[in-house]
């Protein structure tokens, strides 16, 4: 199994700047020997009962560009873009301008958007669920034809470029891989057998073992190697090196979801045994770099994970 890191936007005390926090704690993932950073495409959590609370976020793709620019390996990417946030031909220019601020480690990650308390605040509209999973094909297409050829032409259901170019064009060839999010059996795994080259899922060990088969299903139908599509998870936790230190966390915070490195250690074995290829880890009180380092040392150790930009196998690439 290979992992990546989901960066969040912690809250800062002291004055701290919080993209500066949040690189700080990019570097030691890149130091440590993950794989990816990721970061996720929100804009505002609001507490109606509690408005006072801070809602700290920044924009992904400002924020993405600025971790690339200063970091060397790690893989760049957003778990995940809301496509309608944003227009399909702008996204596949938003994402090749980011490859190439890489050198060629961006990878692109879609959803159809859910959160319909931000779309609202930001006033944008909601459209309805088979809307978004039209934008979310559409959106696929575009961005894979915009990043592979110089006139791009595309009508669907929801967007359409007329003859768009894309220049300069991505450093990956034939473009970066494109990971596309999310649980829905009938259409999201589909699309990701369609157009994806990595799908994100999340749930148990049980829930994600049967997304899988039925992505082998869908692989099937549409005449792709399963094999092909790299299958991540989405694994958030906090994790201490042992007992003791679970022990002593759990003193401070008595509500605190804490395990030992051998129980996270155990866990990601029974999803690898499920099918999946990686694990990308959100620590949850990951606001500096030792959480990070704690993972690094404790759990990455016992798994052999395979080098290289995930979904990236046969994409040879350079400046």
């Amino acid at each position: 199994m290979r992992f990546g890191l989901q960066l969040d936007t912690h809250p800062v005390a002291d004055g701290r700047n919080h993209f500066d926090v949040m690189l700080a704690v990019a570097r030691a993932a890149e130091a440590a020997g993950f794989e990816s950073i990721w970061y996720e495409d929100h804009f505002m959590w609001r507490d109606d009962e509690r408005p006072e609370t801070p809602s700290d976020r920044l924009e992904c793709f400002v924020a993405l560009a600025a971790l690339a620019a200063a970091t060397e390996r790690v893989g760049i990417g957003a778990l995940v873009v809301g496509v309608p946030y944003r227009n399909p031909a702008l996204l596949a220019k938003m994402w090749t301008t980011l490859d190439i601020v890489s050198h060629g480690r961006a990878i692109v990650g879609l959803g159809a958007g859910w959160h319909e308390q931000e779309f609202r605040a930001y006033g944008w509209p909601f459209p309805t669920l088979r809307e978004r999973m039209d934008l979310l094909e559409d959106t696929a297409r575009i961005v894979d034809m915009m990043m592979t050829e110089r006139l791009a032409t595309y009508t669907g259901r929801q967007a359409m470029i007329d003859r768009a170019l894309n220049d300069p064009p991505p450093v990956q060839r034939p473009r970066p891989p494109i990971l596309i999010a999310g649980n829905g059996e009938r259409r999201t795994l589909r699309l990701v057998a369609q157009y994806a080259d990595l799908c994100n899922v999340y749930g148990t060990v049980e829930e994600v073992a049967h997304k899988f088969a039925v992505l082998r299903r869908h692989c099937e139908d549409v005449g792709r190697p399963y094999e092909a599509i790299t299958r991540t998870i989405n694994y958030w936790a906090v994790v201490v090196r042992d007992e003791a230190a679970r022990d002593a966390r759990l003193a401070r915070q008595p509500d605190a979801q804490v395990m030992t490195a051998a129980e996270a250690i155990a866990q990601l074995r029974a999803y690898e045994a499920a099918g999946t290829d990686m694990a990308i880890v959100k620590l949850l009180d990951a606001a500096d770099e030792e959480p990070v380092r704690v993972f690094a040392e404790t759990v990455l150790p016992a798994f052999a994970g395979a080098a290289g930009m995930p979904g990236s196998s046969d994409r040879a690439g350079g400046d």
